[in-house]
C-alpha cells in the first residue's frame, strides 16, 4: 500500500500543472510539485508584451504579500511581442508555510492583476490560508528626488548618491508585507541593489523612503535609477555620468604638447636660417672631455644647479683646463677659447660656473 502511494505521488509531481488565469492572462508550470533548488519551466501566454513580470515562490497561498516569498529567488523577465513568455525558475523556500504557489506579477503596477500557480514544495511546511483581506492596488507617488551628486564627478571619481521618494496610502486598507525594490540599469548591467520589507502602511499614511545609490569608478553613460513598493508608484530618476574634467584636462595636455612641439620647431627654423656671427651657445652645455657642464644664469634651476656644483671657475682657469693656460701650447687646444671668450663675455659678463657630471 506505502509502495502504491509513493508511486501516484511520484506520478502526480512529473505531470504539468493545470494553467492559471487572471482575465487574459494564462500561465503554466511543467510540473505541480518540486523541492526547493530544482528548476521548473513557467510559460505564459496572453500577457502584454513588453510588460517585465516577477515570477517567486510564495507561501501562505500568496495571499500575504512579498513577506511570505522567498525574494531572494525571485526572477524577472519580459514579456515577448507575441504575448508570451517562457523561463526557467529555481523553487525558492518560502518563509511562509504551504500551500504554495508561483506568483507572477508586473513589475510596475497591477495590469490584469496577478496570477498564482498552485505548487505543492516537498519537505515544506504546510497550514491554514491566512484570513483574506482587501489587498493594497493604489499607492500615490508625492515627492521624490536623487541628491549627493559632487564636482568629484566630473573627474570618474565613484559616487555615493541617495534616492528619496514619499508614497501615500490612499486605499482603506493596510499594506502589508510589501516589498520595495531599487534597481539601477546602465554601463550594460541592470539589477536589483536594494531591497526593504515594507509593513504597516495604513490608509491616508505617508511614508518616505531613502535608498543608498552608488555609481561605480570612472562610469560612464546614462545610468537609470528605478524604485517600486509591492510594484506600485513606481520612481524613476536618470543620472547622467559624463566626465567632463577628465576631457578638459586631456584636451589641455594635447594642446600643451602641441604648444611644446610648435615651439621647438620653431625655434630649429630660426637657427637654421640665423646669421652664424650671431650664433649664441646654449644655456647649458656638456664638456665631454671634463666629464662637466658649462651653466649659464638664466638656465633652468641655474641656482640650484650652482648649489651643486660646489665650485666656480673664471674663463681664465677654464681655459688651462682645456689646454689654453700659460703652460699650455696653442695646439693642445680643440676650441677657438678666443672667439668663445668674446661670445660669453658679450652675453655673460658676470661670467659662468662649472658643475661637474657626476
Amino acid at each position: 500500500m506505502r509502495t502504491a502511494i509513493c508511486l501516484v505521488a511520484a506520478v502526480f509531481m512529473g505531470l504539468p500543472a493545470a494553467p492559471a488565469r487572471a482575465g487574459g492572462q494564462v500561465a503554466h508550470l511543467s510540473r505541480a510539485g518540486a523541492r526547493p533548488g530544482d528548476v521548473l519551466r513557467v510559460t505564459g501566454e496572453g500577457w502584454e508584451p513588453g510588460r517585465l513580470l516577477q515570477l517567486v515562490t510564495c507561501g501562505a497561498g500568496g495571499l500575504s504579500g512579498s513577506a511570505a516569498c522567498d525574494m531572494r529567488a525571485a526572477l524577472a523577465t519580459p514579456v515577448r511581442t507575441d504575448g508570451t513568455f517562457v523561463v526557467d525558475l529555481q523553487v525558492g523556500d518560502p518563509p511562509a508555510a504551504c500551500p504554495c504557489v508561483v506568483h507572477i506579477a508586473g513589475v510596475q503596477g497591477e495590469t490584469g492583476g496577478p496570477v498564482n500557480l498552485p505548487l505543492t514544495v516537498t519537505g515544506h511546511a504546510t497550514g491554514a490560508l491566512p484570513a483574506a483581506t482587501a489587498p493594497v492596488h493604489e499607492l500615490e507617488l508625492q515627492d521624490h528626488h536623487l541628491s549627493g551628486r559632487t564636482a568629484a564627478a566630473w573627474f570618474g571619481a565613484p559616487e555615493h548618491l541617495e534616492l528619496t521618494f514619499t508614497v501615500r496610502n490612499p486605499t482603506p486598507s493596510t499594506l502589508v508585507g510589501a516589498t520595495l525594490q531599487a534597481r539601477l540599469g546602465g554601463g550594460g548591467d541592470d539589477n536589483v541593489f536594494h531591497t526593504e520589507q515594507v509593513t504597516g502602511l495604513g490608509p491616508g499614511q505617508s511614508r518616505t523612503f531613502t535608498v543608498p545609490v552608488d555609481i561605480p569608478l570612472f562610469a560612464f553613460g546614462r545610468y537609470v535609477v528605478t524604485a517600486d513598493v509591492g510594484g506600485l508608484a513606481g520612481v524613476r530618476m536618470t543620472y547622467n555620468a559624463y566626465p567632463w574634467g577628465l576631457a578638459l584636462i586631456n584636451i589641455a595636455g594635447a594642446l600643451l604638447i602641441t604648444w611644446g612641439v610648435l615651439r621647438r620647431l620653431l625655434r630649429r627654423r630660426e637657427l637654421r636660417h640665423a646669421n652664424p656671427g650671431d650664433a649664441m651657445l646654449p644655456a647649458v652645455v656638456r664638456l665631454g672631455g671634463l666629464g662637466a657642464y658649462l651653466v649659464f644664469d638664466d638656465a633652468p634651476g641655474a641656482r640650484w644647479l650652482h648649489g651643486r656644483a660646489g665650485a666656480q671657475l673664471s674663463l681664465d682657469g677654464l681655459r688651462h683646463l682645456i689646454g689654453t693656460g700659460q703652460q699650455a701650447g696653442p695646439s693642445d687646444s680643440v676650441l677657438d677659447l678666443d672667439a668663445l671668450g668674446h661670445v660669453l663675455a658679450r652675453r655673460y659678463p658676470r661670467g659662468i660656473s662649472l658643475m661637474e657630471d657626476t
